[in-house]
């Protein structure tokens, strides 16, 4: 005799959270196929197999999915960070962060739905808000990875690690924006992101940057003589003499000057000449 296998029964409170999880998913993948705004709530309702009623249950607009959709990507994007939080290789983490985002969006469509949410936010404050406590959370998590990091000796301890956090994260979203119109990352991009990402944050690297050196000035002392201009480098000098007597106003003009400046006002002289 067959044993039928019975499924284990769902809570109310499993079934309720299904139906979400399946509004969410039609609702994306009506945005994907006609934006947010072309796309209407009867045909959310179509596509998940729910009458009005049931939907508008769970979410009372297409402004409450999009912005559910804003507080699922935040709550996986703390789970990432949370993932990665004690590593004890920061730039290899980054990279597997790198590579999370690249597969994640690796379709056309799903790097378009991100870019349409991120463009809602700008136009409408209750999601905006939502967008931007996401990017805080994620931004003050990520700083927080850099500053444990610098503790450990394992990267640049003279990076400001908020800031270094920021540009981050504004690499990947260029990354996923890329990928709109790429559709898939050629690995050697991937590798050279990698490359960057461990010279600039490694442990060796100095924040200060090179001094230049500045040319020593004349002494204080140094005789001059307004008869004998300063001769700066030309292909031909011509002679003093001749200098002298085709130009007298101009040592006579010019008392102290130093080479670059004489060199200029000599060559605006000659200009005037042609």
């Amino acid at each position: 005799m067959a044993i039928r296998k019975s499924k284990t029964p769902q809570s109310p409170t499993q079934r309720a959270d299904q139906k979400r999880i399946d509004i969410l998913k039609s609702a994306a993948k009506c945005f994907r196929k006609t934006g947010f705004h072309q796309t209407s709530m009867q045909e959310i309702c179509a596509e998940v197999g729910l009458g009005p009623g049931a939907v508008y249950r769970y979410f009372d607009s297409k402004e409450a999915i999009i912005a559910a959709m804003a507080e699922d990507e935040r709550r996986q994007a703390r789970t990432m960070l949370a993932e990665f939080h004690d590593t004890e290789d920061l730039p290899q983490a980054l990279s597997a962060i790198t590579r999370a985002f690249a597969a994640r969006y690796a379709a056309i469509s799903d790097a378009g739905l991100m870019t349409e949410i991120y463009a809602e936010g700008l136009r409408n404050k209750r999601v905006g808000a939502l967008i931007k406590t996401a990017e805080t959370d994620w931004v003050d998590g990520l700083a927080e990875m850099l500053c444990t990091a610098q503790e450990r000796g394992q990267i640049n301890p003279a990076l400001d690690a908020q800031q270094a956090a920021l540009l981050l994260t504004a690499m990947w979203d260029g990354l996923v924006i890329r990928q709109a119109y790429t559709q898939a990352l050629p690995a050697e991009m991937l590798e050279l992101f990698d490359d960057m990402l461990k010279r600039w944050l490694s442990a060796s690297a100095t924040a200060a940057s090179p001094k230049r050196s500045k040319p020593a000035p004349a002494p204080a002392s140094a005789p001059t003589s307004a008869a004998a201009p300063v001769v700066a480098p030309a292909p031909k000098a011509k002679p003093k003499a001749k200098s002298v007597e085709a130009e007298p106003e101009l040592a006579l003009a010019l008392p102290v000057v130093d080479n670059m400046t004489l060199q200029v006002e000599m060559d605006l002289r000659q200009m005037s000449l042609i």
